[in-house]
């Protein structure tokens, strides 16, 4: 008989993205190894939030899935055209997020699956980590065991803003709360987990596993990778949202601009392509530093599409600033994809980090820091003119998505027997 399992998620397709991505495929994979699932989400209609509805085909069809609805709070519907600041707003207003309000009304729906229906494990995936407060409620009321998934970081998600430091520490006492009592997690990063043991009393870390995110190999399928378009131009591909803050593209623009006036021809010959949303006008960055003609959007794509789109680039680029020292414990989604399109990845990271760790680990690409501009124009004239430019990208295939997925059923298999054990 196959194993029932209750996955509570803000996110799911139709919305895309690569937290997205995460749960679509350990849906699609667990199901293969006996497992079935019934999902609670949000509905909610938003041109914040990207869609991509090729993610839906993805799904089993024995998976149900419950919408809860979701109507936008006043801080989101704040008529600025920042995002930042609505986003800074929000921060301010809700913590840990704005979605504690849908939590709480999903929380009727969950009881009224679990009194009903049998479900043999609860997974929890976070963010927004307003979710995560529904874990000691379902463990109280119905002794079921329940499993956190902590798709980011928490407060040392970089991204996170923190608009005092009075939310700072009120944040992370809510964190060190949900953390410190969690029977089952999982981490996409080995040094979140380093930080809890360091800083919260009586963290087991033997209670979690780290899975990354990953790659899913179906998705490569009539790929031919590792190749490139043979033209007169050489282009930097850059896969994901872009904030106003942490994965800017200045620190690039100001290398290729450095290059471009100290060998214009060399300099002319590189385009910029970014494949996602952006949140800050990339043609007016772009104008600003001379760089108009050479710069690229296609705006969020299917995930195919995305994919034959990178597939098309000389280099992939990621970039964590690594002015906010909470850079170190992330990496992104989008690298592990990079890793199978075998293309060299130009990392403007942290120099010591979790993400330098995957490159170096793979050799893959180099890392650099985002303030270096003359070393990181260096790397790309020495690319652009075919120099150090072999890479092995090592040991990726722990990364692929039907591995993991086992790795998941695996720590539900324990979490499952663990409780029966202590009835």
């Amino acid at each position: 008989m196959d194993r029932r399992c209750l996955l509570i998620t803000y996110y799911f397709p139709p919305t895309g993205g690569g937290g997205v991505q995460r749960l679509t495929k350990l849906i699609k994979y667990a199901s293969r190894e006996g497992w079935q699932f019934t999902v609670v989400t949000a509905d909610e209609a938003s041109d914040l939030i990207v869609r991509d509805e090729s993610l839906l085909k993805e799904i089993p069809p024995s998976t149900r899935v419950v919408r809860v609805p979701f109507e936008a709070l006043q801080a989101q519907k704040v008529g600025a055209r920042s995002t930042y600041f609505k986003r800074w707003l929000s921060a301010f207003l809700f913590l840990p997020d704005s979605r504690k309000k849908w939590a709480q009304r999903a929380w009727q729906t969950i009881q009224r699956l679990l009194q009903k229906e049998t479900f043999d494990l609860v997974l929890v995936s976070i963010p927004p980590y307003s979710l995560s407060f529904l874990i000691p409620k379902i463990e109280s009321v119905f002794h079921i065991p329940t499993v956190l998934d902590l798709r980011d970081p928490w407060t040392l998600n970089p991204y996170k803003i923190h608009p005092t430091p009075v939310h700072r520490w009120l944040d992370w006492k809510m964190e060190k709360k949900i953390i410190g009592r969690v029977r089952a997690g999982i981490s996409a990063y080995g040094r979140v987990l380093q930080h809890y043991a360091a800083n919260i009393a009586g963290f087991n870390q033997n209670n979690w596993a780290i899975i990354p995110n990953g790659y899913d190999e179906a998705d490569f399928n009539g790929l031919k990778t590792g190749t490139v378009v043979k033209d007169d131009w050489f282009r930097i591909g850059f896969s994901g949202t872009i904030y106003s803050h942490l994965n800017h593209p200045t620190p690039l623009f100001r290398a290729l601009a450095a290059l471009k006036a100290r060998k214009p021809e060399s300099g002319e010959k590189i385009r910029f392509v970014h494949v996602g949303k952006s949140h800050i006008d990339l043609k007016k960055l772009a104008s600003r530093f001379g760089l108009e003609t050479q710069v690229e959007t296609t705006g969020y794509l299917p995930h195919r599409q995305a994919l034959e789109k990178l597939n098309q680039m000389d280099c992939l680029c990621f970039i964590l600033d690594d002015s906010d020292a909470r850079s170190r414990f992330t990496i992104g989604g989008k690298v592990y994809e990079y890793l199978r399109l075998k293309k060299p990845i130009l990392a403007l990271v942290p120099e010591e980090g979790e993400a330098a760790d995957l490159v170096n680990r793979t050799n893959s690409g180099v890392v650099i820091s985002p303030k270096k501009k003359e070393q990181i124009a260096a790397v790309l004239l020495n690319w652009l003119n075919g120099r150090q430019f072999e890479f092995v990208f090592r040991n990726i295939e722990p990364f692929r998505r039907d591995y993991q997925a086992r790795q998941f059923v695996q720590l539900f298999e324990r979490a499952v027997k663990n409780t029966t054990a202590v009835k």
